[in-house]
């Protein structure tokens, strides 16, 4: 009875709440942009159009543990990593079907969204290239997790397409404004991504752990990090001189501190100054839920 139920307890070692919890934030944006602009909202439609991004998600974090697992011809994991003795716990079978149950779920869904008149042409192509980033991220033969690309992916994911879904369950088109609201968003995820990524720089690049921080090196990947921040601002002044409305802007402004204060502690680890990942990790969280809450609620009071 134990051991079941330590294996239950594995099997959702998968789901990460935290990004759950992220994705739904982020998704509110679409919605809230439609409402701001004087759109009419449905929210059937938006409620099933959020469990489309969970659902990718999940689908895609299974479906990498099954193609990780030690069992499988494609398992890349060094015997050292934490990954590898989880995985060997459990069934490599059982992770697949979780995988496709998650994968018919969002089939399921897409068909009720399909049958109230919910998608349309550019929710489905964003949908489906949504599907296949997610699908190529976690398997063969591409596996671009596992190439250093994972990050990029997923902050793409998370940051662009998940809110212009949200956007299109009530709108017939994207507009410019959502585009100008999420890229600062994107490059900010992608700073986050890049200090969780140096936490575990050492035992990655000496156990065939390709991520993007790897790829770059740790050094370039700090300096990239701090111009992620830089470009994040620097376009949401841009932005602002292109027709963002001020209403908008200044809200997301005042996250200028944590930005500034996040890009000094990774100068300081640069000039070899004492590293404290947990408080660079919670700046770097704050950063990013801070704007994202920022943005949607603005939308939605105005």
């Amino acid at each position: 009875m134990k051991n079941s139920e330590i294996n239950n307890k594995t099997y959702f070692h998968f789901i990460h709440p935290q990004l759950l919890v992220w994705i739904l934030l982020v998704y509110s944006i679409g919605p809230a942009l439609v409402h701001f602009q004087g759109g009419k909202l449905d929210w059937g439609n938006i409620l099933l159009g959020s469990l489309l991004g969970i659902l990718l998600v999940l689908m895609r974090d299974y479906l990498s543990a099954f193609f990780d697992h030690p069992d499988g011809a494609t398992c890349g994991l060094h015997r050292d990593d934490p990954r590898f003795q989880i995985l060997k716990r459990l069934d490599r079978q059982t992770l697949l079907i979780i995988a496709m149950t998650l994968l018919t779920a969002g089939a399921v869904d897409t068909v009720l969204l399909m049958i109230r008149h919910g998608l349309n042409f550019p929710a489905v192509l964003i949908l489906g290239t949504a599907f296949l980033l997610t699908f190529f991220s976690a398997s063969p033969p591409l596996r671009l997790e596992k190439r250093g690309y994972g990050e990029i992916i997923e902050a793409i994911l998370v940051c662009n397409f998940v809110p212009a879904l949200g956007y299109l369950m009530n709108e017939p088109n994207l507009h410019i404004l959502l585009v100008m609201l999420t890229l600062p968003l994107t490059l900010v995820y992608l700073a986050y991504k890049i200090v969780l990524s140096l936490e575990s720089y050492a035992f990655d690049s000496t156990h065939r752990v390709q991520t993007l921080t790897v790829r770059l090196d740790w050094k370039r990947a700090m300096q990239a990090h701090n111009y992620l921040i830089l470009m994040a601002f620097l376009f949401i002044g841009i932005f602002t001189l292109l027709g963002q409305p001020w209403s908008i802007t200044w809200p997301i402004l005042l996250t200028i501190p944590i930005g500034v204060y996040q890009t000094i502690q990774m100068l300081g680890i640069i000039s070899g100054a004492p590293t404290r990942w947990k408080v660079l990790r919670l700046t770097a969280s704050a950063l990013f839920v801070i704007m994202s809450y920022l943005i949607s609620f603005t939308l939605w009071i105005n």
